[in-house]
């Protein structure tokens, strides 16, 4: 975890197995889940709460805002300077610089790099 992260209330971030890393300077707003894991299905013949998780890794790079509301799953890397919108589900790597939104969570735009 970096310097002046802000985490808002309500928020779940959950390495279970993974690897989480958060940059300087991240806003995260309320009600957020960063889960890093993500529970094994593949085999019908096991209940699902048997087969383990499969660890990942999620990468919140410096000076990101996650809106109200944003899920991150593992294995995605949020770039630096990045903002992703309220309810936002992000699967994909994010650009640096990337304004984002939507289930799944896509870019609509850039901030200018100043």
């Amino acid at each position: 975890m970096g310097k002046n992260v802000h985490i808002n209330h309500g928020c779940i971030i959950d390495a279970s197995d993974g690897e989480i890393e958060i940059g300087d300077n991240v806003l995260i707003g309320p009600y957020c889940v960063l889960r890093a894991a993500n529970h094994v299905f593949s085999n019908p013949n096991i209940p699902i709460i048997e087969q383990g998780h499969e660890p990942g890794k999620i990468v919140v790079e410096d000076d990101v805002w996650l809106g109200a509301h944003v899920t991150v799953l593992p294995n995605v890397r949020i770039g630096r300077g990045s903002v992703v919108g309220a309810g936002a589900v992000v699967t994909i790597n994010i650009e640096p610089f990337s304004i984002a939104v939507g289930v799944p969570a896509k870019k609509i735009g850039t901030r200018d790099k100043k």
